[in-house]
């Protein structure tokens, strides 16, 4: 019908999807969604038809991943369902162009298929990204309940509307502005000829903001300003200039007579002081000072607000920081890495000196710090302050600090450091062991506050654990590569050094060598002396061994008194030097058993890859002919394997 009758049957179609379309806007429960999609389906297949355009059919699958981003899938599924069973099929034929045959059947069903997979994927893809959204939502009401358990009283009754919170937090950022406006305000209130804000700083005090222009007021000391701030008291004098009162600022142009001061509040601490001033005499009588209080009421919850906005802003930064930075601890065994890690992370949090130790046997080695003192350094902390915030901490587990270290007498740390006016102390415990010191420190008092302190606190508790695994790590790692008694490489790390060092000397071309050595007599030791003269004779050899060697060279415990010596890039004149320094240094250290002192000597063998050998194993033999060569002959000598006739 739509190829023979056009002019009829779309005009039915179009009315009846606009009839669709009207019940289902009008229908909240949209119930007529289905009919109202499937007329529009039938009116695409009325256009493909009447255009002979098979091609058009394509166009179903984008249609399909429309409509699954607005409806659910029954809605879509059903609407298609209603499509292929209503349509008859020879029409589905012959609206492709097909023959009606058992294959286009086959075709029409695999089209078909493919449409509802489409449909059902489009829709499961849709279904998720509404769950994110719905997740994010989520999380932002939470931030939001959070913000309101800690917001003031402003004259807001709830932050639960979105147009509410972009409100508030919009007027919080614009704090410098607003605070502006007050003073302004004030200042035609009472006709003053100008109107300040100031506030605390390490010297005294600062000018905030002002209804003049900039560097018009100029700071002279505390004066009675200071001391509004520091005794929570209004001040108020009309003959200021006459009797030489010491406001703690002069303007630059214009006398100043009669000035009122009211401290700004936060709970029982002063954040700021709101002054207005004149050149008239006694030009504030009681009701400009009332006005100035009311004003000063204003200016506290302007205040406020801009302080709790920069400690949400400060706890969200901190626990994203904590967030990040504990997985990478959490997942590193390496100790500078974790303290790396620790320190970048407590910078993100508080703008200070970030300063950090790693405990060894009794001292504290500096690995991490931002100013001049020099890192990988040990450090003995006693006499310190920071040694004393340590010993409080391991008694009660509070961090520590001082708010300013002007008064304190002992030195605040093992090295002098510049611009500090305050520092906060965590020390680094796990189980009943300090294994590091945490400090921040900064140039002015108030650089940290109690929720930083806290984030600090758990990431440190966390780099304690982290340190722990990785010092059990290195124990567990040291306990299955070295030897117990004398700390060298044991026999199976010799092996792997052995088989690197050859593979590197094969890439390189370079020669390296082998010393096997072995002590004279050593059974002679142990039956006269005892096994534990015997072990004190092997840490002994080993400490010598370790001490003579270069940092290159890998020295190993090979097996009873024999060890062994890996000399990278060392050809045979080079490795005979290094044997014979070894043997003499040796033969010059005297022991002690049973009150008498006696001295060992010692055998070596040399051999050398590839002038010896080309393998591990026909290395490994020739050093061990050469060591049989010298102690069949004298001993107490280093031989060459290639000197052996």
């Amino acid at each position: 019908m739509p190829v023979n009758r056009p002019a009829v049957w779309f005009p039915l179609c179009a009315a009846a999807a606009a009839v669709c379309l009207v019940l289902h806007a009008t229908d909240k429960r949209r119930e007529f969604a289905v009919e109202f999609l499937f007329s529009l389906l039938v009116l695409s297949e009325g256009v493909t038809r009447a255009s002979g355009l098979p091609w058009l059919k394509f166009a179903y699958f984008p249609a399909v991943i429309g409509m699954t981003g607005l409806y659910s899938l029954w809605t879509v599924l059903g609407s298609l369902a209603l499509l292929f069973l209503l349509v008859p099929l020879g029409i589905l034929a012959a609206r492709f162009g097909f023959v009606f045959s058992q294959t286009n059947l086959a075709e029409q069903g695999a089209f078909a298929a493919f449409l509802l997979a489409t449909a059902v994927l489009s829709s499961l893809i849709f279904t998720r990204l509404k769950k994110e959204r719905e997740q994010a939502v989520s999380s932002l009401s939470e931030i939001r309940d959070r913000a309101q358990s800690i917001v003031p009283q402003t004259g807001m009754e709830s932050l639960s509307s979105d147009e509410v919170t972009s409100h508030y937090f919009a007027s919080m950022l614009k704090t410098d502005e607003e605070i502006g406006q007050l003073l302004l305000t004030l200042k035609k209130a009472v006709f003053a000829d100008s109107a300040n804000l100031f506030v605390p700083t390490d010297n005294g005090i600062g000018l905030r903001c002002s209804t003049e222009e900039k560097g018009s007021i100029i700071i002279t000391g505390k004066g009675e300003i200071g001391c509004c701030l520091t005794e929570k008291r209004t001040f108020a004098a009309g003959e200021a200039e006459e009797k030489k009162i010491d406001l703690g600022y002069i303007k630059k142009s214009g006398k100043t007579t009669s000035v009122m001061a009211f401290p700004v509040n936060a709970g029982p601490t002063a954040i700021g002081v709101l002054a207005a001033d004149s050149a008239r005499y006694h030009a504030f009588g009681s009701v400009e000072q009332e006005t100035g209080r009311m004003f000063s009421s204003q200016m506290e919850k302007v205040l406020e607000r801009e302080r709790v906005y920069l400690q949400i802003k400060r706890e969200h930064l901190g626990l994203k920081v904590l967030s990040e930075e504990s997985s990478k601890m959490l997942s590193s065994l390496d100790a500078g890495v974790i303290a790396r890690t620790l320190c970048e992370g407590a910078e993100r949090i508080v703008q200070a000196g970030i300063i950090f130790f790693s405990a060894e046997d009794g001292k504290f080695r500096l690995l991490h710090h931002t100013g001049e003192a020099a890192s990988d350094k040990l450090y003995d902390l006693r006499g310190t302050f920071v040694s004393h915030i340590m010993d409080v901490f391991v008694a009660n587990r509070q961090p520590g600090g001082l708010a300013d270290v002007s008064d304190c007498r002992m030195p605040i740390l093992p090295f002098k450091v510049t611009d500090i006016k305050a520092i906060a102390v965590i020390p680094l415990l796990y189980e009943k062991s300090v294994l590091g010191l945490f400090a921040a420190y900064g140039g002015r008092k108030d650089f940290i506050d109690n929720a930083q302190l806290h984030i600090l606190k758990v990431m440190c508790n966390q780099a304690s654990a982290s340190l722990a695994n990785a010092r059990l790590h290195a124990a567990i790692e040291k306990m299955a590569t070295t030897d117990g008694l004398t700390g060298l490489n044991n026999h199976r790390v010799f092996q792997e050094k052995l088989s690197a060092e050859l593979i590197r000397s094969g890439r390189t071309g370079k020669p390296v060598s082998l010393l096997l050595t072995d002590i004279d007599f050593f059974k002679k030791i142990n039956d006269t002396y005892g096994h534990p003269v015997g072990d004190q004779v092997l840490k002994g050899v080993s400490a010598i061994i370790r001490e003579t060697v270069r940092t290159i060279d890998i020295p190993a415990r090979y097996g009873g008194e024999e060890f062994a010596i890996i000399l990278p890039e060392t050809d045979a004149e080079g490795a005979l030097q290094i044997a014979e320094r070894l043997r003499k240094t040796i033969g010059e250290q005297t022991f002690t058993a049973d009150g008498k002192t006696f001295r060992i000597t010692i055998s070596m063998g040399i051999a050398v890859l590839p002038g010896d050998a080309k393998t591990k194993e026909e290395l490994i033999e020739k050093a061990d002919q050469a060591l049989y060569h010298a102690k069949h002959n004298g001993r107490n000598r280093c031989v060459l394997r290639r000197r052996i006739a």
